[in-house]
């Protein structure tokens, strides 16, 4: 049986990262990754390509309700191409993870799968904005998780994090909560607590609770970009200024690469925070920002 591994989470929660630092604690497996891309443009996969590693992404929609049939078909296709031991799928951060659980739990996929973790990441960061802000949808990717993992905890006073610990056990009391610095954790280790829980979850892939896409969520939008001017590291903060002052809409996720001269500005736009750093010519210019109320035209001319 091939084992699959589902890391979700919201935007900008540091899925793609934790799937980064897994692939590199990876030895003597045959890995593919499925990445689900919100936007047209595929992002995640340039910044976690690792040789020896397969990467597919799905774009333009989200495998839990848009492409579902794409999604399986896309998952059959994988098998057959690559014969994996393991798949690790990264839903879009819109994504229901109770709706892919179901999408696993098909008679034909349950032949040649074997669930081995629900994963979800938490930005502890934004976490009590986000659960306030998108409600059920935000529960959903809690509640059906086996594992929640913390992300930004270096950056939260201990009280906070006991407060957000504490919520998340009323939402699922029987997850395991990993919240340590991610710096100081052991990947390979947590790959082998992965693997001896697989047990509870092998026989059951029924999701616990199930919900439905809120308003909210039905909201959220995408503009993908191929931008053809080179930036500054200034220049780009000014525009993430513009960004957190709400001048292009409610961005809650922008990322992406610019030209900038002799190399490329990777960054990582989230909730009115950001991280830019140089990276070699290995791709083309471009980005995706997510949101709500998107002035598109707007965001067209600022990155031209």
């Amino acid at each position: 049986m091939i084992k699959v591994d589902i890391i979700s989470g919201f935007l900008g929660s540091g899925k793609t990262t934790l799937i980064k630092k897994l692939l590199e604690s990876i030895n003597d497996e045959r890995v593919v990754v499925i990445e689900n891309e919100f936007g047209q443009i595929g992002i995640d996969k340039e910044i976690i390509q690792k040789d020896g590693f397969d990467i597919i992404e799905l774009q333009n929609g989200c495998i839990c309700c848009s492409i579902k049939l794409n999604f399986k078909d896309t998952l059959l296709e994988v098998i057959n191409k690559f014969n994996p031991t393991r798949i690790i799928i990264e839903p879009t951060g819109v994504g229901l993870l109770s709706e892919i659980i179901t999408m696993i739990n098909d008679s034909k996929l349950n032949e040649v799968l074997s669930l081995n973790s629900l994963i979800t990441v938490v930005d502890g960061v934004n976490y009590f904005e986000y659960i306030d802000n998108f409600g059920e949808f935000f529960e959903d990717q809690i509640e059906n998780a086996q594992i929640i993992i913390i992300s930004k905890s270096q950056f939260i006073d201990k009280n906070n994090l006991d407060n957000i610990i504490k919520s998340l056990k009323n939402i699922n009391k029987n997850a395991h909560i990993i919240h340590e610095n991610w710096s100081n954790i052991s990947f390979l280790k947590l790959f082998e607590v992965l693997n001896l829980l697989s047990d509870e979850i092998s026989d059951n892939l029924d999701c616990k609770n199930r919900k439905d896409i809120t308003e909210n969520m039905k909201a959220i939008e995408s503009i993908s970009i191929n931008p053809l001017k080179s930036y500054s590291v200034e220049e780009i903060e000014d525009i993430f200024k513009n960004l957190s002052e709400d001048t292009f809409g409610n961005i809650i996720r922008c990322k992406g690469f610019v030209d900038s001269g002799d190399c490329l500005l990777e960054f990582n736009y989230v909730n009115k925070q950001y991280t830019i750093k140089q990276r070699v010519k290995n791709t083309n210019p471009k980005l995706t920002i997510i949101g709500t109320n998107l002035k598109n035209k707007d965001l067209l001319k600022t990155f031209k």
